[in-house]
């Protein structure tokens, strides 16, 4: 049996899921992944990457790039639906833009390919920020930022303050960002348009971030998740 692993997202999702059955839920899908679903809006990524990334000056650039995906009809029926569901999530991120403070830092795109993560309780969390923030003068990392995507499963607010939270402290106790500004700790839930900063007491909620990933190991070891 695989060791137990849950993404940053999903966990958000966990902590605040309203009854025992989703909770099981979300966990059986960590063990059975489809690959359809982790390969959903690569296209309002990237685009909303490569926006951040460039200073975010240029919203008609994504406004016309999520008509193009609309109008697209290249590939199978699942290509051109997800092209949809990407151009929902970019004009649905572009009412976000204004609450993300970037200051004075310098957007780092991750690599597609990058793997980041953590222990906690015995759970591998899977982290890996979309885009790194740099000081413009050391280029020493002092912030991150993260989006949510899925529509069926937007992030409360409590929710996001979990994802960010685990984010802070991974950037702070695996990375040695030793300069992290909690208030530069972005997660954007796009299909809200919500944007939520690491709080800066963070200690209760990471207590409760073990405890569910004490739960959710217990789950996972069982099969019950499975069940």
């Amino acid at each position: 049996m695989q060791d137990p692993r849950i993404s940053l997202n999903k966990l958000g999702e966990y902590m605040t899921a309203a009854t025992p059955s989703r909770r099981k839920r979300i966990v059986s899908d960590q063990q059975t992944p489809q690959p359809f679903i982790v390969a959903r809006y690569k296209d309002a990524r990237e685009a909303i990457v490569d926006f951040i990334v460039s200073g975010m000056g240029d919203r008609a650039g994504l406004f016309s790039l999520a008509n193009r995906l609309r109008r697209s009809r290249e590939g199978s029926e699942f290509a051109i639906s997800d092209r949809i569901a990407s151009a929902d999530a970019i004009v649905s991120f572009i009412q976000a833009v204004d609450d993300i403070a970037l200051g004075d830092c310098i957007a780092v795109a991750m690599p597609g390919t990058s793997s980041e993560g953590m222990s906690i309780s015995g759970v591998y969390v899977s982290v890996r920020p979309d885009i790194y923030l740099r000081n413009w003068v050391t280029g020493e990392i002092v912030g991150a930022l993260k989006l949510h995507f899925p529509k069926t499963s937007p992030l409360s607010s409590a929710g996001a303050e979990y994802v960010a939270t685990a984010m802070r402290v991974y950037m702070e106790r695996e990375k040695g960002c030793l300069n992290f500004d909690h208030r530069k700790c972005f997660v954007v839930d796009v299909p809200t348009a919500s944007v939520t900063i690491a709080p800066k007491a963070h200690v209760r909620k990471m207590k409760d971030i073990e405890a569910a990933c004490e739960e959710i190991a217990i789950r996972w070891a069982s099969g019950s998740a499975a069940a």
